[in-house]
């Protein structure tokens, strides 16, 4: 039950259309191990294996670990909620690309992308010059997991992220709603 109603906070204002392309949901013990290939321009075949806490399938599975699940609700107000980060990417994903922009009205779509891909050349530039930033570096990956990562600020230290980024608050405030008071 306290797992469902992790996964339900990013579509309290979303609603119903957020739950397309849902197939099941996959809880492992604890962070768990995938392997990964690609073929690069050149032909070759590079393949390594990825330790995960969590993952979310465009049209299937979202997968969590439970430790990891536990490991957030044991500090609620730390940043981290590997459910809402997959339930993100999941969003993301609605409309057919993971890039960081989930389904909008098109004219809070131009706003959302010029305020979200500012904060996050300014959140990138400080990573990469190897800064120590309030927010967890891996938002600086790609501008999907950055919309994952402050999504679960907003969730679980939203007053954090106003501070840091409150352009980006701001439309994540208007997206999912207010954040939840401690």
């Amino acid at each position: 039950m306290l797992l469902a109603a992790l996964c339900c906070l990013p579509l309290l204002e979303f609603g119903r259309a957020g739950l397309r392309g849902w197939s099941q949901l996959i809880v492992y013990p604890e962070a768990f191990r995938v392997r990964r290939s690609h073929v690069d321009a050149a032909g070759v075949l590079h393949e390594w294996d990825d330790d995960l806490i969590g993952e979310a399938w465009d049209h299937g599975p979202l997968i969590l670990s439970w430790a990891d699940v536990q490991a957030d609700l044991d500090e609620p107000d730390a940043g981290y909620c590997v459910a809402v980060h997959e339930m993100a990417h999941k969003l993301d994903a609605l409309d057919g690309e993971l890039d960081g922009t989930p389904p909008l009205p098109a004219r809070w779509q131009h706003a959302w992308a010029r305020d979200f891909q500012r904060a996050y050349d300014a959140f990138r530039a400080q990573v990469d010059a190897g800064r120590k930033t309030a927010i967890d570096p891996y938002a600086a990956e790609a501008p999907e997991e950055f919309f994952a990562v402050v999504s679960e600020y907003h969730f679980s230290a939203p007053a954090l992220l106003e501070e840091e980024m409150p352009a980006v608050a701001a439309h994540l405030a208007r997206f999912y709603g207010p954040p939840p008071s401690l």
